[in-house]
């Protein structure tokens, strides 16, 4: 006997119940199911390419002059080693095919005739379209590794994955989150695949995949459980699964040396590097625990309904894991997001965007969530018409949070901030030659006529150490001297040293943030001599 629940229902059927449901027959249909997955796709692109160019050259985000100040290297140099490992480095040797394309694409435009005329804040947008292009693809991968689920829950996870804001938002930028979602995700794709059809060559692509991610950002190499997880539980002899764990692991630092060869040819620098990264993450950390602080990220970035039915369809995921079938699948679908936030969980460092390459394990999750639900709602014999409504109400409570964030942040970055203001104070004003020290990278003046240095805070020197230095003129950010202003008695140092240099100098512009152009108040000031 299969046993039932106390409403009748078959254990059999609750174990389908959480696990694909049968799409409808019209949703069934090639065309519209192609025309579903298109309209997701463009959309999550027009999120994406949205003020794609917002920033440019003035405010670039964080790392990316990391990355692509050392592309333009190699492009003028012919040195691929980037002598910089705290990163993989597959992730500029993209950036420099997309950089060579566009420098020989604008050469032929007449924009240039050498290298020596081109700078990294020429390259920028492109190197942000192929961030952007990876994040709108990571979507259409999300929709085919769920395909596995179902329909439905393919296209939720797909819709979801194209308007998380977290991910919309660091598309934006030349980094290496995205990349690694992108490739972390494929990873899941082809092991997937590789569980369904057991070759050796599938076995092969996966662990590549995983290897390129690891290639990518060094936390990319925990995607390696997909594979290897595919390969020891599809079955077979021991002799076969010897196998399928060499070819994975072969192909995989194959990959990984492929995307970062000076890791073997520069093995010092690269071992200096990395144990010196590794040091930090591995350092203790006071404070709220890092699982904490991850479940307030991946709240604010899949908002509370989303993040209720992924932690719903994570439940019915382990259900299907203990009474089956097909454990593989689901096992793959929960073991990589598992490992991955205990492991970033535990380290020492700590930011939102590391959060992003399981995304799309949890847009799936939430899906599987939803369909899971509305079996549950069918049980309790309700009309299949009301079932529906609460199915789709459902579906709209866990995409609007998130759809109006991601529109409302493209639009923010569109917006014109003080930083642009006073990089176009400087261009007009400033005479060529002058030589700036800018507090803070919010402002990266990339403009050859000047020669700039940006730095922590201003306070790092005297008036007279500027002077000496050939320093002409000083941008201040409230980023920096704010607090000591506004609380002059618990910075008592800072805030004298500001006052003496401010007072030392004269400022001739200032750019204050206001509800129409936000951004940290900013102000220029001419050193006198």
């Amino acid at each position: 006997m299969t046993g039932t629940t106390p409403r009748g229902v078959s254990r059999d059927a609750f174990q389908h119940a959480v696990g694909s449901l049968r799409a409808p027959d019209w949703l069934r249909q090639a065309p519209v199911r192609g025309l579903a997955v298109s309209l997701i796709v463009l959309g999550a692109a027009a999120l994406r390419f949205w003020s794609l160019g917002a920033g440019l050259p003035y405010a670039v985000g964080v790392d990316e002059p990391q990355i692509m100040v050392r592309v333009v290297g190699m492009m003028k140099t012919g040195d691929f080693n980037p002598h910089f490992f705290d990163w993989p480095s597959l992730t500029m040797y993209v950036h420099l095919v997309v950089a060579c394309a566009t420098f020989l694409t604008g050469a032929m435009r007449g924009y240039w005739s050498n290298l020596n005329q081109i700078s990294a804040g020429d390259l920028y947008l492109a190197g942000r379209s192929a961030t952007a292009l990876l994040g709108t693809a990571t979507v259409a991968l999300t929709y085919l590794a769920g395909r596995r689920w179902g329909t439905p829950p393919a296209l939720l996870a797909a819709a979801l994955m194209a308007v998380i804001p977290n991910h919309v938002r660091q598309s934006h930028y030349v980094s290496t989150d995205v990349p690694t979602a992108f490739l972390t995700t494929l990873t899941f794709l082809l092991a997937l695949r590789a569980s369904e059809q057991r070759t050796q060559w599938r076995f092969a692509q996966a662990g590549f995949a995983a290897g390129l991610a690891a290639s990518t950002k060094y936390n990319g190499l925990i995607s390696m459980v997909l594979p290897l997880v595919a390969g020891w539980l599809s079955g077979g002899t021991p002799m076969q699964l010897v196998q399928r764990t060499l070819i994975v692991c072969g192909a995989a630092a194959a990959a990984f040396l492929i995307g970062t060869p000076y890791a073997l040819l520069d093995l010092p620098r690269f071992l200096n590097d990395y144990a010196r990264l590794a040091a930090v993450f591995a350092a203790d950390r006071a404070g709220e625990p890092g699982w904490v602080i991850y479940l307030k990220h991946l709240r604010i970035a899949l908002a509370s309904p989303a993040l209720v039915l992924a932690f719903a369809g994570l439940a019915a995921a382990c259900w299907r894991l203990v009474r089956g079938p097909d454990r593989v699948r689901w096992l793959l679908l929960v073991s990589f997001p598992l490992i991955y936030f205990s492991v970033m969980a535990g380290s020492y460092q700590i930011y939102g965007r590391y959060m992003i390459p399981i995304f799309p394990f949890a847009a799936l999750l939430a899906a599987i969530g939803v369909m899971a639900a509305m079996r549950v709602l069918r049980w309790t014999s309700a009309p299949r018409r009301l079932c529906t409504v609460i199915a789709m109400g459902l579906v709209v409570i866990a995409l609007a949070s998130p759809t109006m964030t991601s529109i409302a942040s493209a639009r923010d970055l569109g917006r014109v901030r003080t930083v642009e203001l006073a990089y176009r104070w400087i261009t007009e004003h400033v005479p060529p030659g002058s030589k700036i020290v800018i507090e803070t990278d919010a402002l990266v003046l990339t403009d050859a006529r000047y020669h700039s240095v940006n730095v922590h805070s201003l306070i790092e020197r005297s008036h007279e150490q500027y002077v000496a230095e050939g320093f002409d003129y000083a941008l201040a950010s409230s980023d920096r001297y704010k607090p000591a202003f506004d609380a002059p008695h618990l910075h008592r140092a800072a805030y004298e040293r500001y006052q003496t240099l401010f007072v030392q100098s004269i400022e001739v512009a200032s750019f204050e943030d206001s509800d129409d152009v936000p951004g940290p108040d900013m102000k220029l000031f001419r050193f006198r001599r």
